[in-house]
């Protein structure tokens, strides 16, 4: 069995999960499909039905003629579509499930398996987003025809005023038809014709850009490639570049190396703010979680006579805020689920019925294992990838009560969209299995099917994005008081901090600042002045606009009484261990050792990070590269154009 995650199985991960609406739903429908009896029989029945009402076609299922597709979408466009949040979550999942069901069936069944997911298209609050997922999960000949139907269910008429059959205004699936709909607007109010349109959570102006004919894939197209158009915010004062290196970050030797790095959009003068940032989820070290001393969401000191906030029932990790505010954060994004004693809203909805009591106690004992993995190995990767996934599920389960809501302006990304396009370490499944094993089971007995997240590798790809990515919270010079990691240098969590992960007080994922290449010479530092994990980005030199900014990883500069050498070797030393590349900046190429002329070994500073830093070296290299095969990109979108996706 193979240790790594391979090329193949990386893409299928990062395709299956590019958008977190499936991922959320799609877990709980295969869930409810194998363990769920009633629900079977229902898909059954319901497959019955569509076979009934949906015009036969050849066995060939190779195509379908505008005909068969026209008739097939007429069936739907006077259904009533569900009026409440949790009506149309419902239906929503059911029809992408039927959609799932019937593609496994065969040719024949893809017209009537088009017709599930343009249903479940026609309540999702963000068209383009589901299109997205759409493209790379569904059959090609079901996606042709669902981009058929978002033509024609503009381009043809479904009925007349005087055809229609009246229903409530609130379940009604046409709306109100705008002059654009209906040419000059000068027709007899008995002749205009209907349409299904948006639902009304959903952009009247996306839906009609979505159904213009030959528009979609253009759309499509754009949101894959025109991600760092919108990401990062113009506020923050920075872009996304490409760039090629020769032999650089993690790339092999003499070899050119294409990566994205964060550059200046304007000049500033060294000690100046670039920006502020928040972590999307951040965790204390493992000694302080639980001692009441550190707000467990801003990790902002508690000092007397300040009390602690408590949450509202006691948990397995003992945690405590700064303030209401921060509890009511916290609880939302990520603690409700994963550490909370009950379920409330869209999330309650996810089980199958009530939760009993032996059920309740065996989900605190979960919460309890996991909690004591934390504690004892001090590790806080299992809590990132724990809490992001909490968050994406909060995330778009929000979105389905209230679509207007979003991350940035860039909204119609997902938490997922963000995460996937960054970097990651490849972790053995001997190195996460057992966290994997105790995080399913948390996911399980919270609510039915989230476990199905963690199928496969992915959660072997998601901490490895937190491992390369982390940025470690310090205050000033940072702390003296954090107890010796038990494990080897090898196996312990490294963080991107300039006074050394030893001296952290917890650690976050800050989307922005994950585009930093580190430097022994480094543009940048990251403080918090604030007393919080706001992360304050400062210029520690003058920068012009177009300017790379880097950042140091590690502690760079010599500790008391350590010479260039030892400090060189040191720092590298870290680097291999942590992100596995040997730095060749041109601060550690300038202060490199000369071997003498008799000498026939390489300068003894190198010999561990070109033997354990080389192995890591070659592993970094292949996913920046895309040596193991011609079409890899780490996070990249399947379809992108992109060849500079990290």
């Amino acid at each position: 069995m193979s240790t790594s995650i391979s090329t193949k199985s990386a893409l299928t991960i990062a395709a299956a999960t590019v958008v977190t609406g499936v991922i959320a739903y799609a877990a709980y429908f295969d869930y409810r499909r194998r363990h769920d009896a009633t629900f079977r029989k229902k898909l059954r029945k319901e497959k019955k039905k569509l076979e009934r009402s949906t015009p036969k076609v050849a066995a060939s299922g190779s195509s379908r003629s505008v005909e068969e597709i026209t008739a097939a979408l007429r069936l739907i466009r006077n259904e009533p579509l569900p009026a409440t949040a949790e009506e149309k979550e419902q239906y929503f999942m059911d029809n992408v499930q039927m959609g799932e069901q019937l593609c496994s069936q065969g040719p024949m069944f893809e017209l009537p398996a088009a017709l599930s997911f343009y249903r479940a298209l026609r309540v999702y609050p963000s068209p383009v987003e589901l299109i997205m997922i759409y493209q790379k999960t569904v059959p090609e000949n079901v996606f042709k025809i669902v981009m058929e139907m978002t033509s024609l269910d503009v381009s043809e008429p479904s009925t007349t005023a005087a055809e229609a059959k009246p229903a409530p205004p609130e379940e009604t699936a046409t709306s109100e038809p705008s002059k654009k709909d209906v040419g000059s607007g000068d027709e007899d109010e008995s002749t205009k014709p209907t349409r299904s349109g948006p639902p009304s959570e959903t952009s009247s102006q996306e839906w009609d850009t979505l159904t213009d004919h030959g528009s979609t894939a253009e759309l499509v197209k754009q949101r894959a490639e025109g991600y760092y158009d919108q990401f990062p915010d113009s506020s923050y004062n920075v872009s996304v570049e490409p760039i090629t290196v020769i032999g650089g970050q993690g790339g092999p030797a003499n070899q050119p190396v294409r990566k994205n790095v964060l550059k200046a959009s304007k000049d500033f003068a060294a000690g100046e703010t670039i920006y502020k940032e928040t972590p999307i989820v951040g965790v204390l070290d493992s000694d302080l979680e639980g001692q009441g001393t550190y707000c467990s969401q801003c990790f902002r000191h508690i000092e007397a006579p300040a009390e602690p906030v408590k949450p509202e029932s006691p948990d397995a990790l003992g945690s405590v805020y700064c303030s209401t505010e921060c509890r009511d954060t916290a609880s939302s994004q990520h603690h409700m689920l994963l550490f909370g004693s009950t379920l409330t809203g869209v999330l309650q909805s996810l089980n199958n019925a009530p939760p009993d009591e032996a059920k309740q106690e065996a989900r605190k004992a979960s919460q309890e294992k996991l909690a004591n993995y934390f504690r004892e190995n001090g590790k806080s990767g299992i809590l990132l990838v724990a809490r992001f996934l909490a968050r994406m599920v909060a995330e778009e389960t929000k979105k389905l009560a209230a679509p207007a809501a979003g991350l940035s302006s860039g909204n119609e990304y997902s938490l997922y969209d963000h995460v996937e396009r960054l970097r990651y370490l490849e972790f053995s499944e001997d190195q996460w299995g057992e966290q994997k094993e105790l995080l399913s089971e948390v996911l399980k007995l919270s609510a039915d099917g989230l476990e199905e997240f963690l199928k496969d590798e992915r959660y072997g790809l998601l901490l490895g994005k937190m491992a390369y990515n982390g940025v470690g919270v310090t205050f000033d010079a940072g702390r003296d008081n954090k107890p010796e990691p038990k494990q080897r240098p090898e196996d312990r969590e490294w963080t991107r901090t300039s006074v050394g992960t030893d001296r952290q007080v917890g650690s976050g994922l800050y989307l922005v600042s994950s585009y930093m290449s580190h430097s022994c010479d480094p543009s940048v530092r990251a403080t918090f002045p604030s007393g919080t994990n706001e992360l304050h980005l400062v210029a520690t030199k003058d920068l012009k606009k177009g300017d790379e900014l880097t950042l140091p990883y590690v502690k760079v500069d010599a500790a008391e009484g350590e010479d260039v050498i030892t400090a060189r070797r040191n720092r590298r030393q870290a680097l291999a261990r942590g992100w596995r590349f040997a730095c060749n900046c041109e601060r550690c190429i300038k202060e490199a050792p000369v071997a003498a002329p008799e000498a026939t070994e390489a300068p003894k500073d190198d010999v561990q990070v070109e033997g354990e830093g080389a192995k890591a070296e070659a592993s970094v290299a292949r996913y920046e590269t895309g040596t193991d095969g011609p079409e890899y990109r780490v996070g990249a979108p399947k379809g992108s154009s992109e060849d500079d996706v990290e």
